[in-house]
């Protein structure tokens, strides 16, 4: 008995020696083994997720690819993920994650003991924490190695990182599908909400991707998804992560997908931001409402489908803040998809800007002294340029005689636009202003351009104009424009009066000044105050409207990219209407006011015949009057008897007037007449009063002026000499201002015209 006791108490000790052993081994492969196995590299490198471009309110407009070429956002804190979402994972995934270390060693007997009655692969056994050292590893063959490999590093994980860490490192890693990285670009990829909205049913249809992201893809078959969801729900049930109402609410919800695979809500304007390379994978909050985007972006679809007949291809608009200079739209095309043009940023590319630059110089006019009142006369004119004659004409080739500048800006007139800017500097004073205005487009010289710039010659950016009609907007102060949220507005620069400015703004405000161009009900004519002005450039290939309250600038831009004309399209018919929508809807978003008054501001009537005062009580009757505005030390002269014919009350106008008074282009009719009546039958024909002649040295006869009218006259002038040669009369030029007169010997009447000339 002895020795059997003996023998048993041998088997015993070498039982607990072997067992003693075996439990080193396993503390050994548990604590110590898988510290030598090295992590991950892809594990301890930090993410880089592409760039989320963001509206002002945080909506998401464009989420770029990261460097990997995945869509992929800022990683998610634990403390910031859905709970439900953390409790779908585990059920579909992992259920014991909390309690084990790793390797769920009941899982590995589980699938080994149902692999083994299969006699083939049915389970798995892979935990979390495996999953997400596969995530980070390269891929490589699924060997019995790199499993084996893949189980220590994952043990090595749970050694150093915490139950919270790893499962938030996960979660922002795995593959969802569709090339999305990470739970929150999942969320906001399939259903457009940030990962504190989804619900339980939106968290364990997420749950659901991981597993075979390429073959569930919700994109192609919801169905497939919806019923690994279904399990879920039920597994989260079975393991007390959801009991009772909630359950059932989360069985019964239908997942609506809200498709958002990067965005590409306002891509023109995204383009136009700068790619700071600091900023790589930060959020980018811009300027813009994403909602006002959207509906800018179906104004222009709808008014484009109207116009597609007239062969008007694309538009683009972009609306200014005033206050901020920030841009809270921007469109650059009908669709950036479309494959005529619709990625060319419509908003950015220069266009010629037509009349859309006149208020400018009618805003030089009125910085040196002039206002709405002052007269300007709509008579044939001609310049002489480096290339030759300039001839400027108005749009329907008609003269209007004399016109207040009021008329003359709000019916839009070429040949009126000319003679002010001659008149108050040329294309000096006008580039200069342009440029501190921020056109930069605008690279060449003064007399490149010259006097035609005021009826755009020169193209331009639709951004950057409808930036310098925001500077009249502030009453002179300009600030750049912007699309970043962020940068603080710098200080605004005086460009012009306020003064200036006013007078400005209440003139393309007025529906009356612009009566003879675009009539009494235009698109231009808006519920509530607005000054605009449109531009049409040569052949119908653009047309714009721009203009603006206290509160927003809008500019429009309408044409084809590569250049076709459109069939008779102006900016009152192509950009007007879609200009009057946007306006309209944010009279709807927020009530649009207007100007108050300055108090040096005061009201008076004139007389746009003449652009005299109208007298109260005594005085000549006067039959037209009309309301103008002037700053308190500027005002015109008060009419009197000799400016009127006792008989008929028409207005005498000087005698340069005679010939258009009696021609059809005449809209006064008999309420003008001139000095002379129509005793003088006789015109000059050449040259045109007020003609500006630039000396050419180099041309051997180029200090030569002809000299014509329309009957046998005898010409003079006190400060040139006047030569015959047969036929002809020439005048020969001297740098300077000359009056020339030309008179008939049976006719009582002398016509003088002005000319200057210089080197």
């Amino acid at each position: 008995m002895n020795l059997a006791a003996n023998i048993i108490t041998l088997r015993r000790s070498r039982l607990i020696l072997i067992g003693a052993v075996l439990l080193i081994c396993a503390l050994i492969g548990w604590y110590v083994v898988p510290r030598w196995v090295e992590l991950p590299a892809g594990l301890l490198r930090d993410l880089k997720p592409g760039r989320v471009y963001r509206a002002a309110d945080g909506t998401p407009l464009r989420q770029m690819l990261n460097d990997e070429g995945l869509r992929m956002l800022p990683s998610v804190r634990f403390e910031k993920l859905p709970e439900e979402l953390i409790h779908a994972t585990m059920a579909a995934e992992d259920k014991r994650f909390f309690e084990h270390g790793g390797i769920d060693l009941i899982a590995v007997c589980r699938a080994a003991f149902a692999n083994v009655v299969a006699r083939r692969v049915t389970s798995g056994a892979s935990t979390i924490t495996q999953q997400l050292i596969k995530v980070a590893s390269p891929r490589e063959a699924r060997t019995w190695r790199t499993k084996v490999r893949e189980a220590l590093q994952a043990r090595h994980l749970e050694m150093r990182w915490s139950k919270q860490q790893i499962m938030a490192a996960y979660l922002n890693r795995v593959s969802y599908g569709n090339l999305f990285t990470g739970c929150a670009s999942a969320a906001q990829g399939y259903f457009r909400k940030p990962l504190s909205d989804l619900t339980t049913a939106e968290c364990a249809f997420l749950a659901a991707l991981p597993q075979a992201p390429g073959r569930m893809n919700p994109f192609r078959s919801v169905d497939r998804v919806a019923g690994r969801q279904q399990w879920i729900i039920g597994r989260m049930k079975e393991l007390g992560m959801i009991e009772g109402e909630a359950f059932e609410i989360a069985r019964d919800q239908r997942i609506r997908l809200q498709r958002f695979l990067g965005g590409f809500l306002a891509s023109h304007a995204i383009g136009l931001l700068n790619e700071d390379a600091d900023q790589a994978g930060q959020d980018v909050v811009t300027t813009l409402d994403a909602g006002l985007q959207r509906r800018i972006e179906s104004i222009i679809a709808h008014r484009l489908e109207g116009l597609r007949a007239r062969h008007v291809g694309h538009a683009a608009c972009v609306v200014i803040e005033n206050a901020s200079g920030r841009v809270v739209a921007l469109v650059g095309s009908r669709d950036f998809f479309s494959d005529d043009g619709g990625q060319i940023n419509g908003a950015w590319v220069p266009h010629s800007p037509g009349s859309a630059l006149k208020p400018f110089t009618y805003a030089l006019a009125f910085e040196q002294g002039r206002h709405g009142a002052s007269i300007v006369p709509d008579l044939p004119v001609e310049y002489q340029t480096p290339t030759g004659l300039y001839r400027p004409e108005n749009y329907d080739h008609r003269f209007y005689g004399p016109m207040t500048y009021r008329d003359a800006l709000g019916n839009s007139l070429n040949i009126s636009a000319v003679r002010v800017l001659q008149s108050t500097g040329g294309a000096e004073k006008l580039l200069a202003l342009l440029q501190r205005l921020g056109l930069t487009t605008l690279t060449e010289s003064a007399e490149h351009y010259g006097l035609g710039l005021t009826i755009g010659n020169a193209p331009v950016r639709l951004v950057e104009l409808t930036n310098a009609y925001a500077a009249l907007a502030r009453g002179g102060e300009w600030r750049p424009w912007t699309l970043h949220h962020s940068m603080a507005a710098p200080p605004a620069v005086r460009v012009l009066s306020e003064r200036a400015c006013f007078l400005i703004a209440d003139i393309l405000s007025d529906n009356q000044a612009r009566l003879i161009t675009f009539g009494a009900h235009s698109p231009l004519r808006l519920p509530f105050r607005v000054a605009v002005k449109t531009g049409t450039s040569t052949n119908y290939r653009d047309n714009w409207a721009v203009g603006f309250t206290p509160q927003f600038t809008v500019g429009v831009w309408a044409g084809n990219f590569e250049g076709q004309p459109m069939e008779d399209v102006t900016g009152v018919t192509g950009a007007g209407p879609i200009f009057r929508d946007v306006f309209l809807m944010l009279h709807d978003q927020q009530r649009q006011t207007w100007f108050k008054d300055p108090l040096a501001v005061t009201r008076l009537r004139i007389d746009p015949r003449n652009g005299k005062l109208v007298p109260r009580g005594q005085g000549p009757p006067v039959r037209m009057s009309r309301e103008e505005v002037f700053w308190d030390s500027v005002r015109p002269p008060m009419a009197n008897a000799s400016d009127y014919d006792s008989s008929t009350g028409a207005a005498i106008l000087p005698a340069m007037y005679e010939q258009w008074a009696k021609s059809r282009d005449n809209w006064l009719g008999n309420l003008v007449m001139t000095k002379d009546g129509i005793a003088g039958e006789w015109r000059i024909l050449s040259p045109a009063d007020g003609l500006v002649v630039k000396l050419n040295p180099d041309l051997p006869q180029g200090n030569k002026l002809l000299l014509r009218a329309d009957s046998a006259v005898m010409w003079s002038c006190d400060t040139l000499r006047i030569v015959d040669q047969g036929r002809q009369s020439y005048a020969l030029l001297q740098p300077g201002s000359h009056e020339i007169s030309a008179e008939k010997e049976d006719v009582k009447r002398t016509v003088r015209i002005r000319v200057e000339s210089s080197k």
